[in-house]
């Protein structure tokens, strides 16, 4: 006897054959894949499975103790809810008898599958698949069709996620949307699912919250004002034009400040797909993983966006240097817009906002956090004023964006030529060096030519000959590792004059500002370094050195200032 089945046994008359009165469980599942790959077989539907199931039981006369059913889970899963449930009753002892329209319903992973079935007779379970004409009652140990027909059905999986994963990945390529829910901000076209409209409705928040951002408020904050003023929430949102309840409705019926950045992060806003974002490791484990941003399969210009790809680059690059520096806020959620940027001139360390109220002013300055958190032995308070600060960067953003009006080649020369790293090195050179390189590539392969019909005439020996050929060919090898070097770095080159280009016109933006923003501080500026007091001809004085970025290039521009905060 199995573990924990109470069976009646009954001995038939003038017969050795032992009937067992059946309590059945009957086991139903259909997939997605299912439907996509067999759409004229109407035996698949779970009503149809049931019912031919259950005819099956009725005409041996055995008793039905539950239909379990798994709609919409694949088969490559044992993990699904109700043949959780039905494993529970066997182990309970409340059924004997396990009926499945064919193997495939039990399942598509052929290891598992057969695990479970031995776990089926270690139970005292008889298991029958009525279209494999399998009855484990009659098991032969020597036939081998079972196993073959479930590491074909394991083979028919694999077959189809290769296809669902060979068909999106070709969506993706092609800019496609193909997700069941349109983003918060959009709606799905009604002429063409994979296409996406602008939900003119909620489109107004997506822009807010890009603007309130940029502002240097962070999702938080954002998520808090959004609550306070009532606007629905994403999901609830959905589930609201779908005229459905939603089911999260006890748990997430609030902005988040992970629902915000999601929007912050997604390109999807400046009108560009982005797919590919997850995958699952395999068709036999479904455990989802998230793909780095720099895998994403990423598609420009397929539908109208709600924010401008200048105002997106923005928000990622605040998002970039938040994430990369440990930053302060207020008690408000306030971020200083200088946070991270500004540094102190002898340890490198961040000068953190303080905020002083007295009576009848405020006071607000940065210092040290070194000085801070180990005091004056370790490193020197640092102190100035926010306003001084303020009123150097937005001058020195002005007289940039002046020069850059006025003489746009000129401040891209002088840039260039103050940068250690690149004054030496411009386009034209490598062009230059690599064309020189590769010419004498192709020189060399005409003179190993040479040298080889010199020896097949006869006309040279075979020692001058590999002697002379290995002197070429170590020469041409040489040459091509240097050539791949030199043609690196002209495509750094390149990509730095772009950016300096990119900063050049986001610059020329700043010539009418009367106000500064963290996203204009964070996209053009690396760091700000403020060095501590010092007396000179009998005055006070302190150095604010600002370092601008263009990518990998930075440009140091140098201020001397009589201010400081006491």
């Amino acid at each position: 006897m199995g573990k924990g089945i109470s069976n009646i046994w009954l001995l038939m008359k003038g017969d050795k054959t032992l009937k067992t009165a059946y309590n059945v469980g009957t086991y139903s599942r259909l997939s997605r894949e299912d439907l996509k790959n067999g759409k004229k077989d109407i035996s698949l539907s779970i009503e149809n499975q049931r019912a031919m199931l259950e005819n099956y039981a009725n005409e041996k006369g055995w008793n039905i103790f539950k239909a379990y059913i798994d709609d919409d889970i694949s088969g490559t899963t044992f993990d699904r809810p109700s043949f959780n449930e039905m494993m529970k009753d066997i182990e309970n002892g409340k059924i004997n008898c396990v009926i499945t329209k064919d193997l495939s319903r039990l399942g598509r992973n052929y290891i598992e599958a057969g695990r479970y079935r031995e776990l089926f007779k270690e139970y005292g379970v008889r298991y029958i698949a009525i279209y494999d004409n399998h009855d484990s009652l009659n098991d032969d140990y020597n036939d081998i069709s079972t196993p073959i027909k479930e590491i074909m059905n394991e083979m028919y999986a694999a077959d189809i996620s290769r296809k669902v994963r060979s068909t999106k990945k070709l969506m993706a390529n092609q800019g496609k949307f193909s997700n069941s829910r349109a983003p918060y901000g959009y709606l799905k076209s009604a002429e063409d699912k994979h296409k996406l409209v602008i939900d003119e409705n909620v489109s107004h928040n997506v822009t807010r919250i890009f603007e309130l951002y940029l502002s240097g408020m962070p999702g938080r904050a954002i998520a808090d004002i959004f609550n306070s003023e009532g606007i629905t929430p994403a999901n609830e949102y959905f589930y609201s034009t779908i005229n459905k309840p939603n089911p999260y409705r006890n748990n997430k019926n609030k902005w988040s400040s992970a629902t915000i950045m999601n929007i912050i992060k997604n390109p999807l806003y400046y009108g560009a797909m982005a797919n590919g974002k997850r995958a699952v490791t395999s068709f036999k484990n479904k455990r989802v993983i998230q793909i780095p941003f720099e895998d994403w399969i990423i598609v420009e210009d397929t539908h109208e966006p709600i924010v401008s790809k200048e105002i997106w680059n923005e928000a990622q690059a605040i998002s970039k240097h938040n994430r990369k520096e440990t930053v302060r806020r207020s008690s408000n959620g306030e971020v200083s817009i200088f946070a991270g940027i500004i540094k102190c001139a002898d340890c490198g360390g961040n000068l953190v906002f303080n905020r002083k109220v007295f009576k009848s002013y405020t006071k607000e300055f940065f210092r040290c956090s070194t000085y801070t958190q180990k005091g004056k032995d370790v490193c020197p308070m640092h102190s100035i004023d926010y306003d001084i600060v303020y009123q150097v960067v937005l001058a020195d953003l002005q007289k940039y964006a002046v020069l850059a009006v006025q003489d746009e080649k000129a401040l891209i020369d002088r840039i260039i030529k103050a940068n250690d790293e690149f004054k030496n090195k411009n386009l034209q050179r490598y062009e230059k060096n690599i064309r020189e390189s590769k010419n004498r590539i192709r020189e060399i392969d005409g003179l190993l030519q040479s040298v080889f019909e010199e020896k097949l005439s006869g006309n040279i020996s075979e020692v001058i000959f590999k002697r002379m050929a290995k002197k070429y060919e170590d020469e041409q090898t040489k040459l091509i590792t240097d050539l791949e070097q030199l043609e690196s770095e002209f495509y750094e080159c390149q990509k730095v004059e772009k950016d300096l280009t990119g900063w050049i016109k986001r610059i020329k933006e700043c010539i009418s500002i009367d106000s500064l923003t963290r996203a204009i501080v964070v996209e053009l500026i690396d760091k700000i370094e403020v060095s501590e007091v010092y007396d000179k001809d009998g005055e006070k004085n302190l150095d604010i050195n600002i370092s601008y970025k263009f990518g990998r290039l930075n440009y140091s521009n140098e201020r001397k200032e009589k201010n400081r905060a006491s």
